[in-house]
């Protein structure tokens, strides 16, 4: 017999999501506390299981796929973005996982470590010459381990700047795809104390663009023994924008994305944003890497920075070309999150030194012709990005309106139509009183005499008299009392 699953609809205007995880699949909002949802009937839904559960069954494995929705909001319903197409987990593992030697860094003094030279490859654990720390970028982790009695390790996915990042294969939740994240470095305290941050951080963190983590686990090191922590996280199979961005051209220099695209893509990301903001959480290391495509929506991965608000102790990550000036000196702020979301839109859109050059500033608009063709653009770009923390936007919620109306603009100068929306501040006019002659009432008749005056006795009316002379006959208009 077949039971249906009742769920609950999302009751922002225009909006057809519903409701999930305690967000809408669609819009990304929370549900008001005390709106009553509007339950809708699903039928043909066997064992009461809810649909989003059910849909997208995919044959390449058992339950591999992440049980949220795959379909998000990208374009806001102004521009098409092609999907981007699940990843096949198996096809993403690296064939010889090892950190580039111009990546290593000593965690302790900042100088180069494990390079080669003379032709001979750099040592990928050692210690450091300068100050004799140690260090180490091997993966810790090799096919076929078995990470706290659950985890079936099949590979190393890539290296970030906290840690490794394996793929493996839960064996008690039905061999479901998940991603174990564990150090770069063990010797690092503070990369160390950032792995443990953000397992707390991701605990209390439920949003649908948000990467969901299911467990934090601890295995020992094949080489010393140590125990290592690992943070178990959802699978995401899709392409990373810094991916998107990597295309080049015929003549091999880099080739930006349209700046419609470039709108939606930070359209969809800053609800996820202003979640964290109000919860006290700052993300405070955004850039492309760090948001991937699936299909049809958009998420946000590795919360190593997100430190809370308040927080003024733990030690702070950082990429030069995205994080604002005021970084070192002031801290992070829902201002310098902004400004990140701001660079990475300059980034994605067109090509500038923005490491060195263009550090902390954008380049002239007559050097690049996009910013020439949308000069709402160049504003928008320029206030998310302007130096001082309080000429920027102050929240996720004020930037997603103005990059609405930038977006509209943007399009509408591309296919040649407008696309107007309603003010959020100003509403349609009801009516002007008077302007329909239909719309007012009919009027009486004036009153006519009938020998009683209802007029006060200083402009009553004398009635002269058929022996008065005419000069004495009072020249005043008859009142209609």
């Amino acid at each position: 017999m077949e039971r249906v699953c009742v769920v609950a609809r999302c009751e922002q205007p225009d909006c057809t999501g519903t409701i999930e995880d305690g967000y809408c699949d669609v819009c990304g909002l929370a549900p008001e506390p005390a709106a009553a949802s509007t339950p809708a009937t699903i039928g043909s839904t066997p064992s009461g299981i809810s649909r989003r559960s059910t849909r997208r069954s995919s044959s390449r494995s058992r339950s591999t796929r992440s049980a949220r929705s795959n379909r998000g909001h990208l374009g806001a319903g102004l521009v098409t973005i092609a999907p981007v197409p699940y990843r096949d987990p198996s096809t993403a593992i690296l064939t010889d996982p090892q950190v580039p030697e111009h990546d290593r860094f000593c965690s302790r003094c900042g100088n180069p470590i494990g390079r080669g030279h003379d032709g001979v490859a750099g040592r990928s654990e050692g210690f450091c010459a300068h100050c004799g720390a140690g260090f180490s970028f091997a993966p810790k982790l090799s096919p076929g381990d078995l990470v706290a009695g659950q985890y079936e390790v099949l590979g190393a996915l890539a290296h970030g700047g906290l840690g490794w990042i394996y793929l493996a294969r839960d064996r008690n939740v039905s061999d479901r795809w998940v991603v174990l994240k564990g150090l770069l470095d063990s010797g690092d305290s503070d990369a160390m104390a950032a792995a443990v941050a953000e397992r707390q951080f991701l605990a209390t963190v439920e949003h649908p663009n948000i990467v969901k983590i299911y467990n934090f686990v601890q295995h020992p090191d094949p080489r010393s023994g140590e125990l290592v922590g690992y943070i178990v996280m959802e699978y995401v199979g899709g392409v990373s924008l810094k991916e998107l961005r990597s295309n080049r051209n015929g003549t091999g220099r880099l080739e930006p994305l349209p700046p419609a695209q470039s709108l939606a893509y930070m359209l969809e990301i800053l609800p996820a944003m202003g979640y964290l903001h109000s919860l006290g959480l700052l993300y405070c290391d955004f850039k492309p890497d760090n948001v991937i495509q699936c299909e049809e929506r958009l998420e946000l991965i590795d919360l190593g920075a997100v430190r809370r608000m308040d927080d003024q102790e733990s030690v702070g990550f950082k990429t030069d070309g995205y994080c604002a000036p005021e970084l070192e000196a002031e801290g992070s702020s829902i201002e310098s999150d902004l400004y990140t979301i701001g660079r990475t839109l300059a980034v994605l859109t067109f090509n500038f030194d923005y490491r060195k050059r263009y550090l902390h500033e954008l380049p002239p608009a007559t050097d690049i012709p996009v910013l020439q063709q949308h000069p709402s653009f160049e504003r928008l770009l320029l206030r998310a990005t302007a130096p001082a923390p309080g000429d920027r936007f102050g929240s996720a919620s004020e930037m997603a309106e103005q990059l609405t109306g930038v977006l509209r603009e943007v399009v509408a100068a591309e296919d040649g139509v407008p696309h107007p929306a309603p003010s959020p501040t100003f509403g349609a006019e009801r009516g002007v009183f008077g302007a329909d002659p239909r719309d007012c009432p009919p009027r009486s008749p004036p009153p006519r005499w009938h020998g009683i005056c209802r007029c006060p006795w200083w402009i009553r009316p004398i009635r002269p008299r058929a022996d008065w002379p005419p000069s004495a006959v009072i020249r005043r208009a008859w009142s209609r009392c």
